[in-house]
């Protein structure tokens, strides 16, 4: 039998769930902030350290940055979901998009090219560096 108790104010009002044992566990604590809310913080958060000015929206390198963070949770959705054809498509469209970006920067500016795959973590050819 579950039962679930309203905690005082200075707990922070959580919920206290009991379970067949009798333990108690928090059920606030087990519920984080859904992972597409985390991912679109994420994007924000990459697209203001990487715009060139204040209304920068095209730019190769803000385009690459929310490619990369983009890329990075649809990889951790497919290795969970495996049989998910459609997102595995959809990441293959991303990485090459990001590929073409990439290819762009690289010939108008190898410094701005080897910058943001250092701090991005983006693994280049050797040939390429």
């Amino acid at each position: 039998m579950n039962a679930f108790i309203q905690t005082p104010a200075n707990l922070k009002n959580a919920i206290i769930k009991r379970t067949k044992n009798n333990q108690f566990t928090n059920v606030c604590a087990q519920i984080s902030s859904p992972q597409p809310y985390i991912n679109s913080k994420q994007i924000k958060e990459v697209r203001e350290k990487y715009r060139i000015h204040e209304k920068d929206t095209g730019s190769s390198e803000y385009q690459i940055a929310a490619l990369s963070v983009r890329i990075a949770y649809m990889t951790a959705h497919i290795k969970k979901n495996p049989k998910d054809f459609s997102s595995t498509r959809g990441l293959i469209a991303m990485v090459s998009a990001r590929k073409k970006l990439l290819k762009y920067l690289r010939s108008q500016s190898k410094e701005r090219f080897l910058n943001i795959c250092v701090n991005l973590k983006i693994r280049i050819q050797k040939d390429l560096q």
